[in-house]
Order: structure tokens, then C-alpha cells, then sequence
């Protein structure tokens, strides 16, 4: 017999509408943050496909895992930054890759 715990279905959508609208804003304010150090478009295919296959994302889902706390990054003014992995690519401080070491 399931249990009642009190959340509608309207509820329910508005909770989902309101982390993907959460999830949108973010990625917005990372692209706009990853356009102030790098045209992510204007990069190298070299660069792109390094970042495909070591999984980059521009906003970390997880907000302990960010480039700015990896040992591989090396901070720039404003938020941006290089990463060594990405032979010295730029990326922001909120970005991440499936690389990430936490910095020690």
C-alpha cells in the first residue's frame, strides 16, 4: 500500500520546473563566464576533441568538484585559468572534466 507523503502532482512539476529553470540560468552564467576567458567556438579541433574525450563541461554539476580546486589547474585573473591535461588550455575556475584531482 504506498504511502501518502503529502506532494501533489502539480508540486512535483514545479519542483522539476524549477531546477531546470535553476540548471538553464547556470549553464547561461557559465557560458557567459567561459566567454570572458575563451571563445569556446574559436578553440583548436585539437583542443575541442581533448575536451570531449576527458569529459569537460563548462559548470560543474558538483560544487566540490570545480577546476578551481583540481591540482592540475592554474589560476588566471577573473576566474579563468589553464589546465594542464588540456596542455595548458584555458578554462574557467566552474568548469570541470572527468579528470578532476582534488588539489592537496
Amino acid at each position: 500500500m504506498a504511502k501518502d507523503i503529502g506532494i501533489s502532482r502539480r508540486g512535483l512539476l514545479c519542483v522539476a520546473a524549477t531546477g531546470a529553470a535553476a540548471i538553464a540560468l547556470a549553464s547561461r552564467a557559465s557560458a557567459a563566464n567561459a566567454e570572458a576567458c575563451f571563445n569556446p567556438d574559436a578553440l583548436p579541433a585539437a583542443q575541442k576533441s581533448l575536451r570531449r574525450s576527458l569529459g569537460f563541461q563548462l559548470a560543474s554539476p558538483d560544487p566540490a568538484r570545480k577546476c578551481g580546486g583540481c591540482a592540475f589547474f592554474t589560476a588566471k585573473p577573473e576566474g579563468c585559468g589553464s589546465c594542464a591535461l588540456l596542455s595548458g588550455g584555458p578554462v574557467t575556475a566552474a568548469s570541470v572534466c572527468n579528470s578532476w584531482a582534488k588539489r592537496g
